[in-house]
């Protein structure tokens, strides 16, 4: 069965008429450099001074029990650990489950409901989560439940940040992203012909393709896939994103965690995310 292929990627107004995408100039990013952040090397995290990060968590049904106590666990060692690079903390989204406002926003230790989210992220997120107990109350609020629609989910979250990218002066003045997805399983369900229309690869493809258009430096946009458990199935899906070729900017890195070598942890998601960034950072000086 063929793939769905997205709908091509239409640059925003103000590029119409062979006006030029916003300018990025390599000589004011230096601090996204591979040499910066090894001058920074007594500090493992100093990433995530540079970046903006957002989880995209399953909440299916089989995320239920165990697995889903470890991806607790972890998000709560890793807010402080976020927070104490970047005051904004961090932003969680699920699968599934839907905050109960457009704009909710953490303000420890009491949470408040903006009109609308910040400038660049998508609605029915947590923003600015920077504490474990605001982790553990948005966590008792979510019961696994439902399918694995990552391909809609990923398009809701990125689609905002490509928005604020077109619309932007000059790339420079949008923070670049980590987008990291903790998942047990492959996309789904499929349909009955054996389509996926939850399968994120098409997706992929339209966002490193519009990158490639912008001349978006390669460590603009980073996903990063963390298989929680050991589903075939699952290896195997993630395995052919992280595999995708094509003429276009690599943007996917995937991580399998298996628990053999004991819980996840914060210190393990952000070990996995520190390779993706060194390696697109790497890219970025041959580019």
């Amino acid at each position: 069965m063929s793939r769905q292929v997205e709908a091509p990627w239409r640059p925003n107004a103000a590029y119409d008429n062979g006006a030029p995408p916003p300018p990025y100039a390599p000589a004011e990013a230096q601090q996204y450099s591979r040499s910066n952040i090894k001058a920074h090397e007594a500090d493992p995290f100093y990433f995530l001074y540079l970046f903006d990060t957002v989880f995209l968590i399953d909440d299916s049904s089989s995320m239920l029990g165990r697995r889903w106590r470890e991806v607790q666990a972890a998000l709560r060692q890793l807010a402080p650990v976020c927070t104490s690079h970047d005051d904004d903390g961090i932003d969680l989204y699920f699968m599934n489950h839907r905050s109960d406002a457009p704009g909710w926003m953490a303000s420890p230790p009491m949470a408040h409901v903006a009109a609308l989210p910040p400038e660049g992220k998508a609605s029915s997120g947590y923003y600015n989560v920077t504490d474990a107990g605001t982790v553990e109350a948005i966590f008792n609020s979510v019961r696994p439940c439902g399918p694995t629609p990552t391909h809609d989910r990923l398009r809701h979250i990125i689609d905002a940040y490509m928005a604020q990218l077109s619309a932007a002066a000059s790339l420079l003045d949008v923070r670049p992203l980590n987008v990291i997805v903790l998942t047990d399983g492959r996309p789904g369900p499929e349909q009955a012909n054996g389509f996926n229309p939850h399968d994120p690869l098409p997706l992929i493809v339209h966002y490193a393709q519009a990158l490639d258009f912008m001349r978006a430096p390669l460590y603009q946009l980073g996903i990063q896939f963390i298989q929680v458990g050991d589903d075939a199935g699952a290896t195997a899906a993630l395995e052919a994103l992280d595999k995708l070729r094509g003429g276009f900017r690599d943007i996917v890195d995937t991580t399998k965690y298996d628990g053999r070598d004991g819980p996840l942890t914060a210190d393990a998601i952000l070990k996995a995310v520190l390779g993706g960034v060194d390696r697109r950072l790497d890219d970025d000086v041959a580019w």
